[in-house]
């Protein structure tokens, strides 16, 4: 069977592969605005095949095999992008992560539903596989609430969008993980509720409210909180994935300021306690109504099993693990994480962090340095980890946050990491990386669709 169009590009495919070849093709018509001077691409299946994807080259066919559906779209966008840059590419692809995955912070920052399709595009350029959405911060909320609409920002995107983008996103095999970060992160939706702030003692040792931190002990607080995970676990019943957060809640080298928490803990857990455990009996009870919800759950690593506490409660292991840093040396090294059995996402901030104004010391990522530097066992603060761990790896993730939201414009964000992407699928699939400037070609054509107001549905 056949697929041909006006703009000069043939398909041909295996009867099963029909969703697979109408989907690349739709994928190169909106990629390539004029007719162009393609190869012949065939798809098929073979559930045998030793790696990922095989792609063979012979004259101007190209023939891509894979063991299914969507590793023939990401073996067919892999060979496309190296038929454009004019560097062929052919062999035997396993990918040494099997979920490549992108988090947008579009909590402070408002992102477009075009500039979101914008990044899809470039996600399945680079054979990404899930785009985190984090919208839900301290400085904004973004995605429609029918059930709290008193904690939306002014921009935001309706329900309606979020469910075209995921269908637009679905359509290149990428699936799209909702990201509500709790129970800090929450000035945003505790503004409007501030009875359900934390207490704390400030510097000058008064009584005060923590304005980012729910009250874990206060019944009505958790029950908002849940709200939300009810309401966008039904918007992205689609998803594998919720992350749920659960970094950054209080300092938690300094857990005695916050006296409710650590009272209970002694009273509950004894009097080792410090008050951490409350902490880690919150992520625990949202980790079970997540999973009761359908989703497999994911938490940040630097709350956990930090080396200046003796907790008396440890964290589910009925979640995932996204290990993002090791400033603080009481953070646990992510060794800890692998030999207690937790499937670890590399969110390695020295390399993948994409900061906007450059915040919180962090310089911006460049191509160079993943291409250079970067090693798929390499963690945050430079933890390299033994190669058989990379079987607890199920992913790799690129972030931007947007800490100073005008620092870019959406468009200079999207731009910015096509190169990130470019370099991170090269090291996914061990290939020897390319220059920078072989990219441009490829660069170039797809900032054409920049040009226009939205990509097409």
């Amino acid at each position: 069977m056949a697929i041909m169009n006006e703009k000069g590009l043939v398909v041909t495919y295996d009867e099963q592969m029909a969703e697979s070849a109408k989907r690349f093709v739709n994928f190169c018509e909106e990629l390539l605005d004029t007719p162009a001077d393609l190869p012949q691409f065939m798809l098929t299946l073979d559930a045998d095949l030793a790696g990922d994807f095989e792609i063979r080259q012979q004259d101007r066919q190209i023939t891509i095999t894979a063991r299914e559906e969507s590793q023939v779209f990401y073996g067919a966008t892999k060979a496309l992008q190296g038929y454009l840059i004019q560097q062929p590419i052919s062999g035997l692809f396993y990918g040494g992560i099997q979920e490549r995955c992108f988090m947008i912070d579009m909590g402070r920052k408002f992102f477009s539903l075009a500039s979101l399709k914008q990044l899809v595009q470039s996600l399945a350029l680079f054979q990404f596989t899930h785009l985190q959405l984090h919208f839900s911060e301290n400085e904004g909320f973004r995605i429609e609430s029918e059930t709290h609409p008193e904690v939306v920002s002014p921009e935001f995107l309706t329900k309606a969008e979020i469910r075209e983008l995921i269908a637009y996103a679905n359509r290149h095999f990428i699936q799209v993980i909702p990201d509500f970060d709790t129970p800090g992160h929450l000035k945003q939706i505790l503004k409007n509720y501030p009875q359900f702030q934390l207490t704390m003692i400030d510097e000058e040792g008064n009584y005060t409210k923590d304005p980012k931190a729910l009250d874990l002990l206060n019944p009505e607080a958790v029950e908002l909180v849940q709200d939300f995970y009810r309401e966008y676990g039904e918007l992205f019943s689609e998803s594998c994935y919720f992350h749920i957060g659960a970094d950054e809640f209080v300092d938690f080298d300094q857990i005695e300021k916050y006296p409710t928490l650590a009272a209970y803990a002694k009273e509950k857990f004894g009097e080792d306690a410090s008050g951490i455990e409350v902490f880690i009996e919150y992520v625990n009870q949202t980790i079970d109504f997540v999973r009761q919800l359908g989703f497999i759950p994911r938490v940040w690593n630097d709350g956990f099993f930090r080396l200046n506490r003796q907790e008396k409660l440890s964290l589910s292991a009925n979640c995932e693990v996204s290990y993002w840093t090791r400033w603080n040396q009481n953070m646990a090294p992510v060794e800890t994480f692998f030999e207690k059995g937790y499937n670890v996402i590399n969110h390695n901030d020295n390399f993948f962090y994409f900061v906007l104004g450059e915040a919180a010391s962090y310089t911006y990522p460049t191509y160079e340095k993943i291409a250079t530097d970067f090693s798929l066992t390499t963690y945050a603060n430079n933890q390299v980890v033994e190669a058989a761990y990379l079987a607890q790896t199920p992913a790799i993730a690129l972030a931007v946050w947007s800490d100073i939201p005008d620092a870019l414009t959406e468009n200079e964000v999207i731009e910015a990491v096509f190169w990130l992407q470019a370099a991170l699928s090269q090291k996914v699939y061990r290939q020897e990386p390319l220059a920078k400037t072989d990219f441009q070609p490829l660069f170039s054509t797809w900032q054409k669709t920049n040009e226009t107001e939205e990509i097409s549905k």
